[in-house]
């Protein structure tokens, strides 16, 4: 009885361990970008790449922000026998120091009505003040000419008498008078429009670029290459962070410094 009760409770620790076991997820392998032989380093244009190579993939990829944005560029070429998926919303960026903080992902919808709404609220600035604005116009009027008359004065004095006597004049006048009159201001309302119409196609053009530049979601072909720009929040005072990107289970860890703009 007692090997019996013994058997059952091995058995039982053995499948409650089996099942734990299966419930657990599996980590993932990573793979860090450090400076040796299977990662380099490469400068364009002031850009610093990192390049990572593996068995499966080659991973190259640069940092830089702008003050709104961390934008990574990425360049992954499928060594492996299969298909891989890059997904962009799947990357993670993350400030080491001077703290520890997730920065978002940030999709190219984000940033182009990020822009719009921006874009929106200086147009109609700009159309309200050169709607109230105005141009004033001083007008000034001078005149002149002569005087001369004459004429008899009578008079009764104080005792009851009465005197009478003639008068001559002449003489001359002039004068002037200031008029200020306000009107809208053309000029004002010209350039203004100007510069709603500069900014509409700012934002117009942002849009075409994030369309042809962002690294959207992809699967890979074998021997095939994707390269696009991935953007994320900002911290202005990040120093140092790495980026964590995953393709077919395998983390691949980007460590950098931040380079000021």
């Amino acid at each position: 009885m007692r090997l019996s009760c013994l058997f059952v409770l091995l058995c039982s620790n053995t499948l409650f361990n089996w099942i734990a076991q299966a419930q657990t997820p599996a980590t993932p392998p990573i793979i860090r970008c450090e400076e040796d032989v299977t990662c380099t380093h490469q400068f364009v244009d002031g850009q610093k790449f990192k390049i990572l190579t593996t068995d499966g993939a080659v991973i190259a990829v640069a940092l830089r922000s702008n003050g709104h944005y961390v934008r990574a560029d990425i360049s992954v070429t499928n060594l492996a026998q299969r298909t891989v998926d890059v997904l962009p919303s799947e990357m993670t960026l993350q400030m080491d120091s001077p703290k520890s903080k997730v920065l978002a992902f940030v999709s190219p919808e984000q940033i182009a009505k990020s822009a719009e709404h921006r874009a929106g609220w200086a147009n109609a600035l700009n159309s309200m003040g050169a709607g109230m604005a105005t141009q004033q116009a001083t007008t000034q009027t001078s005149s002149s000419g002569s005087v001369n008359g004459s004429g008899t004065v009578n008079s009764t004095n104080s005792d009851g008498t009465y005197s009478n006597g003639t008068y001559n004049t002449n003489g001359t006048y002039s004068g002037s008078s200031t008029s200020t009159t306000s009107s809208p201001d053309y000029a004002a309302q010209a350039r203004a429009r100007q510069q709603i119409s500069e900014r509409r196609a700012a934002v117009a053009a942002l849009e075409t670029n994030l369309a042809q530049t962002t690294l959207r979601a992809n699967t890979v072909m074998s021997g095939k290459t994707v390269r696009g720009y991935v953007y994320f929040q900002c911290d202005k005072h990040a120093d140092t962070l790495h980026l964590t990107i995953p393709i077919a289970g395998t983390m691949y860890v980007f460590p950098f410094k931040m380079m000021k703009q």
